[in-house]
């Protein structure tokens, strides 16, 4: 057998051994941050009315507030994908191609706009993140969830955006929240 064919031979099983240690690494931070939170809310039968969007774009992802390198791995929150962003006067629906993600207005801190989030870097602000709670087993997780829009003119709109949760605790150290990720221990 001749040099090139075990060139080949050795590359590739280089490159299933990388692309095995990644999914095994997306496997591990999934466990890791079972204790995050329990269970994403379910949107209601009457959301209210809507008061922004339909907004079309892509979800970027989300991390635990202030990390913005911290991704949740957990599904559906875990990957990219497009998706559209309604905000109702009960809450923003965020449907993706994996689910539907409910965020209760109780429970949002605020909309704002950032250049990074999920190790994603886009340049001059190009991304909406809502800032919003999630009960889980030890408390509340305070989430960044990160979309970055078709229409970029209607941003200001969205960042008038306010929860109920905007006063509440969790929002007197954003950048200080409770998380189970290896990056914040």
């Amino acid at each position: 057998m001749s040099q090139e064919f075990w060139t080949v031979v050795v590359v590739l099983a280089v490159f299933l051994a990388i692309v095995g240690l990644m999914a095994l690494g997306w496997r591990n931070r999934q466990s890791a941050q079972e204790d995050l939170y329990d269970d994403l809310p379910t949107p209601p039968g009457d959301p209210g009315e809507v008061v922004l969007g339909p907004l079309g774009g892509v979800y970027v992802g989300s991390t635990v507030a202030g990390d913005w390198q911290a991704r949740v791995a957990r599904p559906p929150l875990g990957h990219r994908s497009a998706g559209t962003l309604t905000a109702h006067t009960g809450g923003l629906v965020l449907a993706l191609a994996d689910g539907t993600v409910w965020i209760p207005r109780a429970d949002l801190v605020g909309v704002r706009r950032e250049s990074a989030l999920a190790n994603k870097v886009v340049p001059g602000g190009g991304l909406l993140v809502a800032r919003w709670r999630v009960a889980g087993r030890e408390g509340h997780t305070v989430i960044d969830s990160g979309f970055r829009a078709d229409d970029k003119d209607t941003y200001p709109r969205w960042e008038a955006l306010r929860g109920d949760a905007a006063d509440g605790p969790d929002e007197q150290h954003p950048d200080s929240p409770r998380s189970s990720t290896e990056e914040n221990q």
